[in-house]
């Protein structure tokens, strides 16, 4: 019989175990937003999450690993907010592929903004990552250009990695300008399409390439 109650035991610890870190993920989550990375502490998080900073460093380690967790869970939604992005129309699959992005973003916005500031401060964002959320979008821009010259969009006079790399500097320098305050995610979303089907219009067939400039001075009225 005493098998059972020690299983019992242990399933309540490990439980308490797991509530103690989802609290204080959440907590520290809550800081970096509305403080920003390098202000808040170890022992703030202790204070504000009820616990103590030897438990913080039990559970997670020091603070930079506390944020490392955070930025892991942030690149897995980043990941399915990007997956399975629809190729068959360049430019259908462009707005559905940022809408998804920025509707992730627009959820906590001043935790991503400070997030990805500390990120890429710390490395943890690289381009060169093979599992990172950059490598992951070049990886998306190049299936989008490839299919888009398969499907008769573009001549293929210009090779797809080079627009491919185009494509993903449109959206890392709008992500820059809206992590640094620069814009806010709407004029974010329209400095991302209008850089894309800029990029596009360079290779565009004629039926595509005058979609692409209807579409363009859509935008720039808005």
């Amino acid at each position: 019989m005493g098998n059972p109650v020690i299983a019992r035991g242990n399933t309540t610890r490990q439980a308490n175990k797991l509530l103690r870190r989802q609290r204080i993920l959440h907590v520290a989550r809550h800081l970096i937003a509305s403080q920003g990375f390098d202000a808040f502490t170890l022992s703030q998080l202790a204070l504000e999450a009820e616990v103590s900073t030897p438990t913080i460093h039990n559970l997670f380690g020091k603070k930079a690993d506390v944020f490392q967790e955070l930025v892991a869970d942030m690149v897995v939604k980043i990941g399915v907010a990007m997956s399975n992005p629809d190729v068959s129309d360049p430019i259908e699959g462009g707005e559905v592929f940022i809408d998804n992005l920025l509707q992730l973003y627009a959820k906590d916005e001043a935790f991503y903004r400070a997030a990805f500031i500390a990120g890429d401060r710390t490395k943890l964002f690289d381009h060169e990552l093979p599992t990172g959320i950059f490598r992951q979008s070049m990886q998306i821009a190049q299936r989008i250009c490839a299919a888009a010259k398969e499907n008769g969009f573009l001549h293929g006079n210009i090779e797809t990695a080079k627009l491919a790399e185009q494509l993903f500097a449109c959206q890392r320098l709008a992500r820059q300008d809206w992590v640094n305050g620069y814009i806010d995610l709407k004029r974010y979303r329209t400095q991302v399409l209008i850089g894309m089907y800029m990029t596009y219009a360079a290779d565009a067939r004629p039926d595509f390439y005058q979609r692409l400039c209807e579409k363009i001075e859509e935008l720039s009225k808005n």
